[in-house]
């Protein structure tokens, strides 16, 4: 007996080693991954722009679109990280994507605690197994976007929100809580808090439990300091650019979800999808997991014992369903969204997983696909063998032909064109602009779809050169 107790514990420490090889290896092949591709349009592109110009005009309040252009679509947080990046290290892809790798490594520290606070350390390693070989986690702490940090900022109310109900520590965690709605308001907006509000209220009505839940929030001193951190900035975005408040609030948090296909969008085109999209984005998103997650509530509520009552007596089960599925019950009837909303929900996802099961081959099986995946994919993008919209390969990252030469583009600049230009690629859109340079006497570079080349290549191939060109667009060299 103690024999068969022995191979137990050496097969358990084998499994829990190679998970904590496949953690690292996972979070090493993201981060090497950081600055081996350009940054992608349009929504990477267009942040590390807007950082980029932040960081160069100084002008931390308002994020801006281009130059002077106000970009009201969302709060400047994960600008401003950006933007403290280029200030301190230099602008490059590394140096825009790695505050946002550093939020999802923040958030792992928070689910490897709150799941060891629940169960054991064991637990606690499986919870990041889970999280960082999740394909839409592993992807989304390595791009500039607003997602990672809305996940850190979801998962620091969420945790502390239990720890202040559970442990009646109004003190530290209680404020906490309100830290982290302020952080989703600088984030994301008031969404933030919607996603959190839905997951507290299901919960609270499911476990019976709603006034004790509400009266367990130190309110009025969280209150206080919730308005105090976030009206500084609302209050100067609004003096600054007037009318911001009016588009942000109705527009980006009303209409943008409730009306199908959305015309006042000033930043880009509407998402639209069918309803209850979201659901199959969280299954592909939260993959392998999702699988595994979705087998485990079947069971529970089969009747089937899962492992840990301790935690299901707490009542920790149904508080991290709720969790995990109130981004699907926020856009469920959503008509516009991308399948990165469902990521609010995965620190929930890997934390009732880990408490549920134990770690076995077959996860760190999962994992590796995870892995072999992640590096598939970083390898394809690195040698172009899937192709990546980003003007990056068609100036250069350092820009390295003449910086004195004007630069247009025709009809169309992506946001990768301004923000590996440095801000110099100008916009052409009218015939007569192109005449009068081509009849100056003064160079100038023209960037052109292939297909609008071949409409004016007899105009153009008198006075311009080819200088470069990738899948999409020439770059000529003109006078």
């Amino acid at each position: 007996m103690v024999k068969l107790d022995n191979n137990n514990d050496k097969i358990s420490m084998s499994l829990l080693y190679w998970a904590t090889i496949l953690i690292l290896s996972l979070i090493a092949t993201r981060l090497i991954s950081l600055g081996l591709f350009p940054l992608y349009d349009t929504t990477e592109a267009r942040y590390g722009e807007m950082a980029r110009i932040m960081a160069e005009t100084n002008n931390w309040i308002t994020p801006q679109f281009d130059y002077n252009v106000p970009f009201w679509g969302k709060p400047p947080f994960q600008t401003w990280l950006s933007a403290l990046s280029f200030s301190w290290f230099g602008v490059s892809e590394i140096t825009a994507r790695i505050p946002h790798f550093f939020c999802g490594l923040i958030t792992c520290a928070l689910i490897f605690r709150f799941t060891k606070s629940l169960t054991n350390n064991n637990s606690a390693i499986f919870s990041l197994l889970i999280i960082t070989s999740s394909l839409g986690f592993i992807l989304a702490i390595g791009m500039v976007m607003t997602d990672s940090a809305l996940l850190m900022a979801n998962t620091i109310a969420m945790v502390s929100f239990w720890q202040c109900y559970r442990q009646k520590d109004k003190a530290l965690s209680g404020h906490l809580f309100f830290v982290a709605l302020a952080l989703g308001m600088l984030i994301k907006g008031p969404v933030a808090v919607v996603l959190i509000g839905i997951a507290l209220v299901c919960w609270s009505v499911w476990q019976k439990c709603f006034w004790d839940a509400i009266k367990s929030l130190p309110w009025l001193s969280g209150m206080l300091l919730l308005l105090t951190l976030i009206l500084p900035w609302y209050i100067a975005a609004e003096i600054r650019t007037p009318g911001f408040l009016e588009y942000f609030i109705l527009g980006e948090h009303i209409q943008r979800f409730l009306v199908s296909g959305w015309q006042g969008d000033l930043y880009g085109s509407a998402h639209v999808k069918p309803r209850g999209m979201i659901w199959l984005y969280w299954v592909i998103c939260a993959c392998p997991w999702s699988f595994i997650a979705l087998g485990l509530i079947v069971k529970r509520y089969r009747g089937i014992t899962l492992p840990h009552s301790r935690s299901q007596t707490l009542g920790i089960n149904k508080y991290l369903i709720c969790w995990m599925i109130s981004p699907l019950l926020l856009f469920t009837l959503a008509g516009n969204i991308l399948p990165i909303y469902v990521l609010p929900g995965f620190s929930a996802l890997a934390v009732l997983i880990a408490i549920n099961s134990q770690l076995k081959k077959m996860h760190n099986y999962l994992a590796s696909f995870t892995l072999v995946t992640i590096i598939s994919i970083v390898t394809l993008l690195n040698t172009r063998v899937i192709s990546n919209k980003s003007e990056a390969y068609l100036l250069g990252s350092d820009r390295s032909f003449k910086q004195n030469v004007q630069l247009y583009y025709w009809k169309k600049r992506p946001f990768s064109a301004q923000f590996y230009s440095k801000g110099q690629a100008q916009l052409l859109d009218d015939a007569k602009q192109i005449n009068n340079l081509l009849a100056s006497n003064d160079g100038f570079l023209l960037a052109i779809k292939r297909d609008d080349f071949e409409v004016l290549q007899n105009k153009l191939s008198t006075v311009c050169l080819i200088e470069k060109q990738n899948e999409a667009r020439i770059l000529l060299k003109c006078n």
